[in-house]
């Protein structure tokens, strides 16, 4: 029982504890990652279906036919009348064990062989590209929960101030110092003030709720933002994403499945040929012994040559498609890779206007903060109206928010920058 409740006692702590690092594990066992990783791994047991394509085949058969009549067969030899007479049984059986081994495929395998492979290691990249994408949702979302943990925090600290500066008008009322109207000036500030309080609530627990099917991890008043860094410069992060970037990597494997789809398409202007050999024998029973009419061991070897010379032009064709296509992905990885590069020279060109915004923020929370104080003094002196003082606490608040709104901005842009080099150096560097 006690142990029960020293492990009771610790729960609270391990909650305090989630960072956005524990957020990002729980990601790792999403079901889509998990959907794509089984996909991967059917892949590969591809690369080995096309791989039995080089040994030998050999296949079992037995058959049995039930002919309606006995073949016969008629024989006229002159001056002689014709002769009919049985050539085979109604009941015939055939037992064979085939042997059947390619030699040469025109590079046919060897190529559906590489293609399968390519295949595999796409498929593991996209693994790794999805998870990269959902790191990105899954650090927005978090920031965007920091961010309003903090306004809901301003927004309650206005409050707070409304109902202390409600209570003062209404002594101030009392005293016939200030107009009814006054009172209700604030008292209509406060209570539109609490229903803003309630939207940034509700905007709250959707964006938890899409963190926890991302991540399968509930946040809530335990977010922070931990240190993190963006240690490289733009010229190394971009140099970075083009070398490691998994959507890339995804391209680029393309292009080599183009390249293996040229030489397929390119087989099929060889010649197949193949051994056969196969152990066959034949009877009117399953003893397959003989029918009396034919011998019963038809055992065969031999070489089996297939050369398609004419096919209207299609394997023409099939070859410039496949060499076109290949053009295509090379011209699309060309425009994929300077969309990269731009992406990442605005992500920093945002992050320096995020910083710049931050300083101005903090300023103008230095203003907000000193113009509320000069309006709440001259308030209590009946100098300044109630509305002059409801609208320096809204502001006040407003600018407190806008802080760690751009903190949260920040914070999510430096994570951007180090997903956008790919989830190698993301990993490396958190």
């Amino acid at each position: 029982m006690i142990k029960k409740i020293l492990i009771l006692s610790f729960v609270p702590m391990f909650l305090l504890a989630i960072d956005i690092k524990d957020v990002l594990k729980g990601v790792d066992e999403n079901l889509l990652i998990k959907s794509s990783s089984k996909k991967a791994k059917a892949l590969e047991q591809m690369v080995g279906y096309y791989e039995s394509k080089n040994y030998p085949k050999v296949d079992i058969g037995i058959s049995a036919i039930r002919l309606r009549k006995t073949p016969t067969a008629t024989f006229a030899i002159p001056p002689l009348p014709p002769v009919s007479s049985a050539v085979g049984t109604k009941s015939n059986f055939t037992g064979e064990i085939s042997f059947v081994y390619p030699i040469f495929t025109g590079y046919a395998t060897n190529n559906l062989i590489k293609k399968a492979k390519y295949n595999a290691i796409k498929a593991k990249l996209e693994t790794k590209n999805l998870k990269r994408e959902l790191y990105l949702k899954t650090i927005k979302l978090y920031s965007d929960i920091y961010s309003l943990n903090q306004a809901i925090k301003a927004t309650k600290e206005a409050v707070k101030a409304l109902s202390v500066s409600l209570r003062k008008a209404d002594k101030m009322y009392d005293n016939a110092l200030i107009n009814l109207s006054e009172v209700y000036n604030i008292k209509a500030k406060k209570y539109n003030v609490i229903a803003s309080l309630q939207t940034l609530k509700a905007q709250k627990k959707s964006l938890i709720n899409s963190l926890l099917y991302i991540s399968g991890i509930k946040v809530d008043k335990n977010v922070k933002l931990y240190p993190d860094t963006v240690a490289k410069r733009k010229k190394s992060i971009i140099k970075e994403a083009l070398k490691e970037r998994e959507d890339i990597k995804i391209i680029k494997k393309e292009l080599d499945i183009s390249k293996s789809d040229i030489k397929l398409a390119d087989s099929k202007f060889y010649p197949s040929i193949a051994v056969v050999a196969g152990i066959k024998k034949e009877g009117n029973s399953l003893r397959l012994n003989g029918n009396g009419y034919a011998n019963a061991d038809k055992s065969y070897i031999g070489i089996n040559l297939k050369w398609n010379i004419f096919d209207g032009f299609g394997k023409n064709r099939a070859s410039e498609a496949a060499k076109l296509k290949k053009e295509a992905i090379m011209l699309y990885l060309d425009d994929y890779e300077r969309v990269v590069k731009t992406n990442i020279q605005n992500s920093f060109f945002m992050l320096k206007s995020l910083f710049d915004k931050l300083k101005a923020a903090k300023e103008q929370l230095k203003s907000e903060r000193e113009y509320y104080k000069l309006t709440k003094g001259r308030f209590e002196n009946a100098l300044s109206s109630a509305d002059e003082l409801s609208r320096s606490i809204a502001e006040m608040a407003k600018a407190k928010a806008q802080v760690e709104q751009y903190k949260a901005k920040i914070f999510f842009q430096k994570y951007k920058i180090m997903l956008q080099a790919g989830l190698k150096y993301f990993k490396e560097n958190i």
